[in-house]
């Protein structure tokens, strides 16, 4: 038999995942299963938490040991991924979990098993049952996110745009200043200066011609 989870956003309810597991997968599989069917990355920290009815969370299954004693905050001894089974903690036919990813942004998606069937035996599982919505991008307020074809195009185009107007301000900055120094050039000719700043005549401070002794 396998388990059809129902799998949603928790504030995009409409955005659903339907996969399908067998009772003897575990945690770990269906953690990648759910990361394949959203399109995450793998790359970051994930838990699932048992939860009741009523989605309060009562303990942890993590995928990393993260802790120095190997015990949980409760005390209680820490459960991961790859040691836990399914079957040993679905005891409700509508038995939920909350799973969660990435802890800085907080991805949080419930889990709800809606249905037990019989195994296809043409199919691999996990599987993915149905799919509806889209995902939201992963890293969507990252400073180095990806860009799409569109977002990169439109990125270049700024990028060669702005190249251009510099290069226009750089060439009339040129202009000017070649402009500059040749008015400076006449302005110290006028004034009698040669291009070493020495005068043509020799004259001293009140504008005479030094009288030379013999």
């Amino acid at each position: 038999m396998v388990y059809r989870f129902k799998i949603w956003f928790e504030h995009q309810d409409d955005i659903i995942r339907w996969i399908d597991v067998k009772p003897s997968t575990t945690f770990f599989d269906f953690h990648n299963a759910i990361q394949d069917a959203i399109g995450f990355d793998k790359k970051e920290l994930a838990s699932f938490y048992v939860s009741d009815n009523k989605w309060k969370r009562l303990f942890e299954i993590m995928l990393e040991d993260m802790s120095d004693s190997g015990q949980s905050d409760d005390d209680l001894p820490m459960i991961l991924m790859k040691n836990a089974k399914l079957r040993e903690y679905v005891n409700d036919p509508h038995q939920r979990f909350i799973y969660v990813t990435d802890y800085l942004a907080n991805w949080t998606l419930f889990c709800e098993l809606i249905s037990i069937a019989d195994t296809n035996d043409k199919l691999t599982y996990p599987n993915l049952f149905k799919s509806e919505g889209k995902a939201p991008r992963q890293r969507e307020d990252s400073k180095f996110k990806m860009l799409d074809d569109n977002e990169f195009d439109a990125l270049a185009a700024k990028i060669l745009a702005s190249k251009g107007i510099k290069n226009e301000l750089t060439d009339e900055l040129s202009e000017l200043e070649v402009d500059d120094d040749g008015e400076d050039e006449e302005d110290e000719n006028e004034l009698g200066f040669n291009s070493y700043g020495d005068s043509t005549d020799e004259m001293d401070m009140d504008g005479f011609v030094e009288d030379k002794q013999p």
